[in-house]
């Protein structure tokens, strides 16, 4: 099933519903997330943005977006991690904004840093934590403000990490990815009655063939386009691999 899909997303789709939907990406730095922003700014939707970074790249980003998009919100806060924060958005300005939401994607950079030192189970336990609680926390949130407002949504969440260097990594952001799955897979069936689809993209393991991967944030950004239209109203619960 992966390899049609991949097929599909790099045919270079054309999705004129997205036209003014509501759009939140979370976690935009100038270092991921400007290929998926760029996609749906030149949908003409209505985006908001949630950056981790300020600075004046992430600015002469913002000034890019604000072309192309209908509307443009940027929020920035040196708090991306942290789940009040995260949870405190996602009840507030994430929805104030347009008034609702039809997309979430929600970027998860995993730091060189990150990967180095984890040794002990509680290490791990606390790196898994770090990065997956904060999304997944604000994802239930505006899955239930859809839900509520009677709205078929997609919720993507897009690890983005380094290439591992050791064995010792390679390991860790298995860990990640493992977690990620399970996490999907409960969330998509917890809200699938709804028709809210809930999806993730994450470093492939070294047992995916290449033509069944997403080759970088390009293809990620098709995959989310994709993923928010109608044409993807049936994909929920799976975890994409992408190099």
């Amino acid at each position: 099933m992966l390899l049609s899909i991949v097929d599909e997303l790099r045919s270079a789709a054309i999705y004129p519903e997205l036209t003014k939907s509501r759009v939140l990406l979370s976690g935009l730095t100038s270092r991921c997330g400007v290929d998926i922003a760029r996609a749906f700014a030149e949908c003409s939707t209505r985006l908001v943005i949630r950056t981790a970074e300020a600075s004046a790249a992430v600015d002469e980003i913002s000034a890019f977006l604000a072309q192309a998009a209908n509307e443009l919100q940027l929020y920035s806060t040196d708090d991306i991690d942290e789940t009040d924060a995260a949870v405190a958005f996602a009840q507030g300005p994430a929805q104030r904004a347009f008034g609702g939401l039809e997309a979430v994607i929600n970027m998860i950079e995993i730091h060189p840093a990150d990967l180095v030192g984890r040794t002990s189970e509680s290490d791990l336990e606390a790196l898994v934590s770090e990065k997956l609680l904060a999304p997944t926390m604000a994802a239930r949130i505006l899955a239930n403000r859809m839900q509520l407002t009677l709205t078929q949504g997609s919720i993507l969440h897009v690890v983005a990490a380094p290439t591992p260097r050791t064995g010792a990594e390679l390991m860790v952001l298995d860990i990640i990815r493992a977690t990620l799955a399970a996490m999907v897979r409960t969330e998509s069936q917890n809200w699938a009655d709804k028709g809210i689809r809930i999806n993730a993209v994450a470093p492939a393991n070294v047992l995916e063939h290449s033509d069944e991967t997403l080759l970088g944030e390009p293809d990620i950004a098709t995959l989310a386009l994709f993923l928010t239209s109608t044409k993807g109203r049936n994909l929920t619960g799976h975890l994409f691999g992408s190099r």
